[in-house]
């Protein structure tokens, strides 16, 4: 049996939800080199399912959801094993960890109040926040500095910032939005036909 190749973008992105499991059973059982084996896999997945779904024209509304859910669930998985694994530098890093989590969740909150629903933009804002991000950890977790990880972070506060003044722009959600710039030019788009 062969599988429509329209279909991989959306196999790779469940199979980044499936791994998870993997994930915490590495970080419960104090296994940093599996946890982070698991967690690389899962990133390179994220990157290779958006290639592959823009590659073969993949795009869907479901595949969307699928991969914010995805993205979801391992930012979960990593902020615990983190939490786990490294609880000291946890600690020390509490105040930017609960700041990321605080914007991220703020987008998410204010899509359902605004639109009934989680955004799911993917805006070049946040994808280059999920780039960075993970990154920035490599340092911070090997005992350097933590000011690649704080630049992340309020990278990542002005992406969810962009991202809910996308959902004030537009009265609903029109699929991905790369900026609010394109959100502004939707609306007078919008405005100008009808």
């Amino acid at each position: 049996m062969r599988i429509d190749p329209r279909f991989w973008p959306n196999l790779l992105t469940a199979t980044r939800i499936v791994l998870m499991p993997a994930v915490l059973a590495a970080a419960l059982a104090g296994s940093r080199w599996w946890f982070t084996a698991l967690i690389a896999a899962a990133l390179a997945m994220d990157a290779l399912d958006g290639f592959l779904a823009r590659r073969l024209k993949a795009f869907s509304e479901f595949g969307r959801k699928l991969d914010s859910a995805a993205d979801y669930v391992t930012l979960v998985a990593g902020v615990w094993g983190i939490a786990l694994l490294w609880p000291d530098v946890m600690r020390r890093e509490l105040p930017w960890v609960v700041t990321g989590l605080a914007a991220f969740l703020a987008v998410i909150v204010h899509g359902f109040v605004r639109l009934g629903r989680a955004p799911c933009y993917h805006t070049w804002a946040s994808k280059a926040g999920a780039v960075a991000c993970p990154l920035t950890l490599v340092p911070l977790l090997s005992g350097g500095t933590a000011a690649p990880f704080h630049a992340a972070i309020v990278w990542l506060v002005l992406a969810g910032l962009e991202e809910i003044a996308i959902a004030l722009v537009l009265p609903d959600h029109g699929g991905e939005m790369p900026t609010v710039w394109h959100a502004l030019r939707r609306r007078r788009a919008r405005a100008e036909g009808g």
